[in-house]
């Protein structure tokens, strides 16, 4: 899942998804949350279909140092791990299903990991960049991932990059699991359109450097419409609405990997 995230309104600017800082090693942090969905629905009595919602979990876990060649030198690595899980509750337990539940595990050069939102030469620091990496899907055995970047949009979370952003002035308390934190609130939004739909998203990030990996909760909002293809834009009706809350709720210090990486 990916969202855009800037400094200012109308600025251009990103944060690398939900990873803006590393923590020590062995640290794990969870969100949780909720993914729900409406679709609207002619001739019914309220006019649209909500879905129940679906229970979402991300971890975000450090498991592990290692020195790797990256762009020609040796430089000290970190091998993240984020497990995302999303499906219906059995005996306060998720059921993922087949396909519910993904493991990525990256090995991250340490000097990219920035909280910045651009480089020295304003390029916006949209990725994170990667040595190389697994990804597993449900069941499925892992495969090596051929992007040299790590984009945690729109599958792990929909954090990511826009061009529209509005930053609070002063920051405030998201009111996470792990107690009172003090965090900037980022809102961007983006809209995707062609001749006969359009998407339009808003997302809310709270960024804090008082949780692991620099992310304490984020909010998303989808709404999709459509039209037929030659008329006018004013016709564009809503069809569905997709609503995601995460919030981090536990940390620790006793991260385990889950895949192993030849």
């Amino acid at each position: 899942m990916v969202i855009v995230l800037g400094a200012s309104l109308g600025s251009s600017a990103s944060a690398q998804g939900i990873v803006s800082q590393l923590p020590p090693d062995g640290t794990w942090v969870r969100f949780e949350g909720t993914y729900g969905q409406t679709e609207v629905r002619a001739g019914t009595a309220t006019g649209q279909l909500e879905i129940p919602a679906w229970v979402e979990h991300v971890t975000v876990k450090s498991v592990g140092t290692e020195m790797a060649e990256f762009q020609g030198e040796q430089t000290a690595c970190r091998w993240l791990e984020i497990v995302v899980e999303r499906g219906r509750t059995k005996e306060g337990v998720i059921d993922p299903g087949q396909s519910g539940r993904e493991v990525y595990k990256v090995l991250v050069p340490e000097s990219a990991v920035t909280p910045q939102l651009a480089t020295d030469n304003g390029v916006p620091v949209a990725f994170l960049p990667i040595v190389k990496g697994m990804r597993q899907l449900g069941s499925t055995p892992p495969q090596p991932m051929q992007s040299l970047a790590l984009q945690t949009y729109p599958a792990c979370a929909l954090v990511g990059y826009y061009r529209n952003v509005m930053t609070k002035p002063e920051t405030v308390d998201p009111q996470i699991g792990l107690g009172a934190v003090q965090a900037t609130e980022m809102t961007g939004t983006i809209s995707l359109e062609r001749a006969d739909s359009r998407t339009n998203q808003e997302t809310v990030v709270w960024r804090s450097a008082d949780v692991p990996f620099g992310t304490a909760a984020w909010s998303a909002k989808i709404t999709r419409e459509i039209k037929d293809a030659q008329a006018p834009r004013e016709d564009f009706k809503p069809v569905s609405v997709v609503t995601v809350q995460l919030k981090a709720q536990e940390t620790g210090s006793n991260a385990q990997s889950e895949l192993q990486v030849p």
